[in-house]
């Protein structure tokens, strides 16, 4: 399995951090440029401020605004990320093991065509690989270059917003990303072929709609395809229930998924087909911050009826000190199924969810975390996180399961609900806008109910990487 942090911590590793930049001197004072800030979504990135050519005083701005012929410019990005890590007793020892460590790259190249300013072409390509994994390596693990995103874009204002029509392969998350996210963690982020239609309006609702298709990763190179046995389709919906940056923001989401070759700890594989309805409140209130959500899910699974959940709440609070030390408590808890033969299944499917701690062996399906979380800035340039975790299952008649949605244990191979004890750290040195370096270390004691399940040695991580960007 492959290792990321917390959602917040995810979001340092994968962008830097907003740092000024220095204007160029014209004849008259200019304006300070905005700072280089990456976003977690590279296709949202808008380097237009770089048109006027006296902005474009670098060698980066001028890769960020390649002017062609009458309105239409190019944009080109990339990024590398090289990580080194040790696994120590993987599924807690169960299954084939990697003892000496590995190396692990992921390299990204695309190109943004802007034709005008309404329509705009982006294609991109990535290339993962892994050296000597002796665990077995997935498609997160080895995928070899291929296209991993290629769309196109119309925009026009309606109503007052801004109005996106995009259809193709893309990256794909909405709000925290707590639903839907394009893998950050992984060696190789994923995408989704989709046609989505994405409203932007700052004085009231913003939203959208979204129908597509997964992709059928494949590990060597050009072979990924449409996953026509995975299909989806939505609409999201999100506005500010006040003024100002810290005011609360509302997030309603409706999702249907519907694939084929789902496989649950309580019966075989089959149909999932499933409605998830979720609404998130995120804000901030002085020195405290909260994000909470909750997510209903109803449909069909190889005939059994399905009635699931998922609640995610974290409060924080930042003292004001020159460390700006943040006290946090996440809660995570997801169903999991109560009877094999009552005709139901409780199991939440997880979606395209991220890791709900620093290591990525654990979904969130039949699991109860509780998790304290200091993070801390000894520097401007440098974030220090230190977390502890607790792992229950929420159903005693349900297994524990993997972020692939895959069981790691059944539930019928043990009565406790204890499964486990993590505790982790990180810590990210940002160098400059365009490169950073990030350490994590981890280590999970087995519960009673690993213990019950036979092979249950105590599971440890050590991972190290380097992120460049442009």
């Amino acid at each position: 399995m492959l290792l990321s942090t917390t959602a917040a911590a995810a979001l340092l590793l994968s962008a830097s951090p907003a740092v000024a930049t220095t204007a160029a001197t014209t004849a008259a004072p200019a304006p300070a440029a905005a700072p280089v800030a990456f976003k977690p979504l590279n296709v949202e990135d808008d380097w237009s401020r770089f048109a006027d050519p006296a902005s474009r005083t670098t060698t980066w701005s001028k890769l960020k605004y390649i002017p062609i012929a009458g309105d239409a410019w190019l944009s080109l990005g990339g990024e590398g990320r090289w990580r080194a890590e040790y696994r120590g007793n993987e599924r807690f020892g169960r299954g084939a093991q990697d003892d000496d460590g590995l190396l692990q790259q992921r390299l990204r190249l695309w190109g943004d065509l802007h034709l005008n300013s309404n329509v705009r072409a982006f294609v991109e390509l990535q290339d993962g690989r892994s050296h000597d994994l002796d665990s077995g390596e997935t498609i997160t693990e080895e995928n070899r270059t291929d296209f991993h995103q290629a769309f196109v874009e119309v925009e026009g204002k309606i109503a007052g917003g801004r109005t996106r029509v995009r259809v193709g392969r893309q990256e794909f998350g909405i709000g925290s990303m707590r639903l839907f996210e394009p893998r950050e963690g992984g060696n190789a982020r994923v995408a989704l072929d989709l046609a989505r239609v994405i409203y932007d309006n700052p004085n009231g609702w913003s939203g959208g709609a979204f129908a597509g298709y997964g992709i059928r990763e494949a590990k060597t190179s050009f072979d990924n395809r449409t996953n026509y046995d995975y299909r989806l389709f939505g609409v999201h919906a999100a506005r500010k229930l006040g003024e100002g940056a810290t005011a609360p923001k509302l997030e309603l989401l409706y999702a249907n998924t519907d694939r084929m070759g789902v496989a649950f700890d309580t019966g075989l594989a089959g149909r999932d087909d499933r409605h998830t309805v979720s609404v998130r409140l995120d804000g901030r209130q002085q020195a405290w911050d909260y994000d909470v959500e909750g997510v209903i899910q109803r449909g069909d699974f190889r005939g059994l009826d399905i009635e699931a959940w998922y609640v995610s709440a974290t409060a924080g609070y930042t003292f004001d000190h020159a460390w700006s030390p943040r006290l946090a408590v996440r809660l995570d808890a997801a169903s999991g199924d109560k009877n094999r033969n009552d005709g139901k299944l409780n199991t939440y499917n997880q979606l395209n969810q991220p890791p709900i701690s620093m290591r990525t062996d654990f979904g969130v399906s039949n699991l109860v975390t509780i998790q304290p979380q200091l993070t801390f800035k000894p520097n401007p340039k440098t974030t220090v996180g230190l977390m502890t975790a607790g792992l229950w299952r929420q159903s005693d008649q349900d297994g524990v399961y993997a972020l692939s949605g895959m069981p790691i244990r059944s539930g019928v191979e043990g009565t406790s609900s204890y499964v486990g004890w993590r505790n982790a750290a990180f810590v990210t040195r940002v160098i400059n806008p365009h490169l950073s370096v990030t350490g994590v270390v981890n280590h999970t004691t087995a519960g009673d109910f690993l213990k019950e399940t036979g092979t249950s040695d105590d599971q440890s991580y050590v991972g190290a990487w380097i992120t460049a960007k442009f």
